[in-house]
C-alpha cells in the first residue's frame, strides 16, 4: 500500500515538502563547522565547473554544504520513486536533476536511462555547470565507488570534489543499504571537503581504477574524520567490494551505462 501511495504525484509532492521542512528546520538549528573549504570557495568565486561526490547515505544535508550558486548544480538521480521525490525536493532549491542509472544485472531487459543521463550530465559539465553524484548509488554496496563519476571527469576535464557531513546526534538507518543518516535538532554538525581529483582525457584503465580508488578512499577518510570530529556514530563501508572494481575491467570502466 505504501508503494502504491508513493507512486502518486500528489503524495510524492507532499513527502518532498515534508522532507524540505525537516531539512531546513534541522540545518538551521545545528551548529556547523566547515573544514577545507578553500577550493570550493574558489569554485563559487570564479564560477568554475566541479563534480561533487558524496556518499548516498549522506545526501540529506549535501545541499547545505553547497551553500552558493545552487542554480549551477545538476544532480544525478535514479528513476525510482525515491529519485522522483528527490527531484521534487531539489526543485525547491532550484537544483536541476537528471534521471537515470545503470541497468540492474538482475533485470537485464529493464532500461534505466543511464546512457541518456550520462550524456546530459557531460553536456552540463562541459558547458561550465556543476554536478553532483553519489558514487555508491543507486544500489551500493555502501561507501564503495563505481566508475561513473570517474568517467565524467575524464570525458569533461572537470575535477571531482569529494565532500561529506556528520552530526553529533543522528539516527542511522541500519536496515537501509546505505545506512542513511538523519541528523537531530540542536546538535553539532560538520562539513568537510576533500581534495580535487583530476582524470586525464587519455587515462588508461589502470589510471581510471586508481582515480576510482582515490575517490573511494578520500570519501571514506573524510566520512570517518567527520564522524569522529563530532563524536557521532561511526558508519563504516560495506565489507563487500563493488562488482567490477579492484582490478581492471574494461567493459565496466567504459560502458556508457556504468553506474556513478
Amino acid at each position: 500500500m505504501t508503494k502504491r501511495l508513493l507512486s502518486r504525484p500528489w503524495a510524492q509532492e507532499v513527502l518532498a515538502f515534508l522532507v524540505l521542512l525537516y531539512i531546513e528546520l534541522v540545518r538551521r538549528s545545528m551548529r556547523w563547522e566547515y573544514r577545507n573549504a578553500d577550493y570550493v570557495n574558489s569554485v563559487w568565486d570564479e564560477r568554475k565547473p566541479i563534480l561533487g561526490c558524496v556518499w548516498h547515505g549522506r545526501v540529506l544535508m549535501a545541499l547545505h554544504g553547497w551553500a552558493r550558486q545552487k542554480d549551477r548544480m545538476v544532480a544525478l538521480a535514479s528513476r525510482s520513486r525515491e529519485g522522483e521525490i528527490g527531484r521534487r525536493l531539489a526543485r525547491w532549491y532550484k537544483v536541476g536533476v537528471v534521471r537515470g542509472s545503470s541497468r540492474n544485472p538482475n533485470k537485464p531487459g529493464a532500461a534505466k536511462g543511464g546512457e541518456a543521463a550520462y550524456r546530459a550530465m557531460v553536456n552540463h559539465l562541459t558547458a561550465g555547470g556543476c554536478g553532483a553524484v553519489t558514487p555508491d548509488g543507486p544500489r551500493g554496496p555502501r561507501m564503495r565507488a563505481g566508475f561513473g563519476a570517474i568517467r565524467m571527469a575524464r570525458d569533461t576535464g572537470v575535477p571531482i570534489l569529494p565532500f561529506t557531513w556528520s552530526a553529533h546526534r543522528k539516527t542511522v538507518l541500519h536496515k537501509a543499504w546505505d545506512h542513511h543518516c538523519l541528523p537531530h535538532f540542536f546538535t553539532r554538525g560538520i562539513i568537510i571537503w576533500g581534495e580535487p581529483i583530476h582524470v586525464a582525457k587519455g587515462a588508461s584503465q589502470a589510471d581510471l581504477e586508481a582515480a576510482r580508488l582515490n575517490l573511494e578512499n578520500q570519501l571514506n577518510a573524510l566520512t570517518l574524520e567527520a564522524d569522529q570530529a563530532v563524536a557521532g556514530e561511526i558508519v563504516l563501508p560495506d565489507e563487500a567490494l563493488r562488482p567490477g572494481t579492484g582490478k581492471i575491467h574494461e567493459d565496466t570502466a567504459d560502458s556508457p551505462g556504468a553506474s556513478a
